[in-house]
Formats: structure tokens, sequence, C-alpha cells
């Protein structure tokens, strides 16, 4: 298949934007909202404190399959992810088996079962709620 990834583009702003309000609608988490502004700063300016890569198909070239698009990207964070010393870490909300099973089959470690973990998180109402509990300072 015929696609290359880079990095955005200022021009790729409008549909980074979309992605990122459909994957928190996706998760349930409509709460988890970034201005406008606040991601386009956070994405280009001189020290991004977010990062992303677009994938380029061409039109005639696209279609559900994916047909290597996905592997290349995940290919291409792990490297970004070596060049900065960092380690990748992934979450999948949906309980998507066969992608669960892609990514140990490439050797990702499914730390639900090894370290008997699970990626947890607080917000909206019981973010509220567990701030509400907290002892108060005199």
């Amino acid at each position: 298949m015929d696609f290359r990834i880079r990095p955005p583009k200022p021009d790729d702003f409008k549909d980074v934007f979309r992605m990122v309000t459909e994957l928190s609608l996706l998760d349930k988490s409509p709460d988890l909202q970034i201005s406008r502004e606040e991601l386009k700063q956070d994405l280009f300016c001189e020290t991004p404190f977010l990062q992303c890569l677009i994938a380029e198909v061409p039109a005639h070239c696209k279609t559900w399959e994916g047909k290597g698009v996905g592997r290349a990207l995940l290919s291409t964070v792990a490297k970004v992810g070596k060049e900065q010393h960092c380690a990748i870490m992934l979450t999948e909300m949906r309980g998507n088996t066969p992608l669960i099973d892609f990514y140990i089959a490439k050797g990702g470690e499914d730390l639900t079962v090894t370290e008997r973990r699970h990626f947890l998180r607080f917000d909206g109402d019981a973010l509220d709620k567990l701030a509400q509990e907290a002892p108060q300072c005199t």
C-alpha cells in the first residue's frame, strides 16, 4: 500500500482535533476536554507537550482493512520513543481482543496479567467526590 507516516503540520490540526474529540467520546469521557487553542499550543510550540503522527494515505488506497498502516504507525511510535528514551504505554479501552493480541504478539506486556494491575482513572463526578474526601488542613 502507498502511504507515509509523518509528523503533523498546522494544516492537519482540524483533523487531529476532531480525532481527539472523537476519542474522548468513545472513551466515554466527554469531560476530558481540551480547547482548540490549548491543543494547538501543545502540539506546535517549540517544545511540544504532545506529539502525534499522521498516516497519509492517498484517497485511491483508503480501505477499512488498513493494509499495514496501523503496524507502521506503531513501529514509528516505537522508533520515536526509542530516540527520546521513552517507553510506550497503551491502553485499549474497548476490550478489543484482536488488537490486544496483536500488541502482545509484537512484544507488548499486558500489565493486567503480569502485574495484576489495571489502569484506572478518576475524572468527572468520581474525581470531585474523591477530592471532597481529602482532609482539611489546619
